[in-house]
């Protein structure tokens, strides 16, 4: 990592110009604090001494509030590492990362600072709130893009009488129908995961993710009225995609949990034996 800022106002619930950023601040907490929860013993010692007294929640948003830095490193170069783009009837392997990078190729730059010990604390502390930032992204469908429509931001839809994009929606609008905090989020889905669903859901591949949530657009994309020319985000396709939007919350932080396990070389007969057979 690269021209480092100081790490202020984590705990902001941002909003970024332009673009949204996956799940919005609630959602990549409730990631985070999942993660949290479910990595091993010994995983959480090397992230206390990395992060210190800032919690893997604290640190999630970090990367998209460095982004209102007017440094083009935060602007402009690492836009590119919070998405990957998949076009249809493709899988990530056959495109790649572009020259820019993209969120695969990012987390991967990330998990070789963090596990360089060499490398001073201030990048590997950075590159620990990047890769918690960056299995969120890559768990949230619209951040596998089609390369048509920037991940749904170019996609109107109306939503109780109000025009938004579909990324929006599922950056933060379901999320926010809950009317729950992040931990609250995370009390919930934690106590509806099974030990069945912890073990499917865990992984340590980032490619795998993203070929996923690419998948989930049949899913997500709402049906266009010829009228308006805009989809419709009303009850039933509420009712139709809550249970998707917990899962994906769920998986990122099962997730997230298993990458940092398999990273660090810790819980092999547990998160990571489960990451192993997904």
């Amino acid at each position: 990592m690269k021209r480092l800022l100081p790490a202020l106002c984590l705990g902001l619930a941002l909003v970024m110009p332009g673009t949204a950023q996956a799940w919005g601040p609630t959602g990549h907490r409730v990631v985070a604090e999942l993660g949290d929860r479910f990595v091993c013993g010994q995983t959480r010692l090397e992230i206390r001494d990395l992060l210190g007294t800032e919690t893997l929640a604290d640190a999630a948003n970090w990367p998209d509030y460095m982004r209102l830095s007017p440094d083009p490193h935060w602007h402009d170069r690492t836009f590119p590492w919070h998405f990957v783009t998949i076009p249809d009837g493709q899988g990530y392997a056959a495109t790649g990362a572009p020259p820019e990078g993209d969120a695969v190729s990012a987390l991967a730059q990330s998990r070789a600072t963090v596990l360089d010990r060499s490398a001073p604390l201030e990048d590997r502390r950075a590159a620990l709130r990047m890769i918690v930032h960056f299995v969120g992204d890559l768990n949230q469908p619209l951040h596998a893009g089609n390369a048509t429509d920037r991940g749904g931001n170019d996609a109107i839809v109306t939503m109780r009488g109000e025009d938004m994009n579909l990324h929006s929606v599922w950056d933060n609008a379901l999320i926010d129908l809950e009317q729950m905090s992040w931990s609250e989020w995370a009390d919930f889905l934690e106590r509806n995961i099974t030990s069945e669903q912890a073990i499917a859901w865990s992984g340590t591949d980032p490619v795998a993710w993203a070929d996923e949530s690419r998948g989930l657009h049949g899913q997500i994309y709402p049906e266009v009225s010829s009228e308006t020319e805009k989809g419709m985000i009303d009850s039933a396709y509420i009712f139709r995609t809550r249970p998707l939007v917990h899962q994906q919350l769920t998986k990122a932080g099962l997730r997230l949990a298993s990458y940092l396990d398999a990273a660090f070389g810790h819980c092999a007969g547990g998160t990571q034996v489960a990451a192993d057979g997904n």
